[in-house]
C-alpha cells in the first residue's frame, strides 16, 4: 500500500483576523474559560467557618452556676442526712454527676453542664430521701420495741 503524502495545513488566521477573536483552527479550550472556584475552595471555606459557628452555638447557653450551686448544695445536704451510709450508691452518682458537670463547663459545655449538674441534684435528693427514710424506720422500729416493752410492764404490774 503506498503511502499519501498528508494535506497540506493552511496557516491559522490569527485572533484579530476574525470578527470573534477566537482562532477557527484550534478547539476552544478549557483555558480560556473563566475559573469557576472549586470544590477545594468550598471545602477551605467550611472547614473555616464551620468552628465560628459551633463556637457561637457554644456560647448561647450560659454558664450554669446557679444549677452547679444548688447541685452542690443537695449533695452537702444528702451527706449530712447520712446518705454516705445509708444510701452510698446514690450519694457517689450525684457526686459523681457534679464532677462531670465541672468538667463539661471547663470544656465549654454548658447546655450538658447544665443537665449534669440537675441529674446530679436529683441524685442527691434521692440519697437524702433514702437516708432520711431508713433513719425513719430505725426510729420507728425502736418506738415500736419501746411501746412492746411498755405495755409488757403494764400487764405484769396488772397481774
Amino acid at each position: 500500500m503506498p503511502i499519501l503524502p498528508s494535506p497540506p495545513t493552511a496557516p491559522a488566521p490569527s485572533p484579530a483576523a476574525t470578527p470573534t477573536g477566537i482562532n477557527p483552527v484550534q478547539p476552544a479550550s478549557t483555558t480560556d474559560a473563566p475559573k469557576q472556584p472549586g470544590p477545594q475552595i468550598g471545602l477551605l471555606a467550611a472547614l473555616l467557618v464551620a468552628p465560628v459557628l459551633i463556637a457561637a452555638c457554644a456560647s448561647t447557653v450560659p454558664i450554669p452556676n446557679e444549677q452547679l450551686a444548688i447541685a452542690r448544695t443537695a449533695v452537702t445536704s444528702a451527706a449530712s442526712a447520712g446518705a454516705a451510709d445509708l444510701a452510698p450508691t446514690e450519694l457517689r452518682m450525684a457526686r459523681d454527676k457534679l464532677t462531670q458537670a465541672n468538667v463539661a463547663v471547663a470544656d465549654q459545655h454548658h447546655e450538658h453542664a447544665t443537665f449534669l449538674a440537675r441529674e446530679s441534684q436529683v441524685d442527691a435528693n434521692l440519697a437524702e430521701v433514702k437516708a432520711r427514710s431508713q433513719k425513719a424506720q430505725k426510729a420507728a422500729g425502736e418506738l415500736a420495741e419501746g411501746n412492746r416493752v411498755l405495755r409488757e410492764e403494764l400487764q405484769r404490774s396488772a397481774q
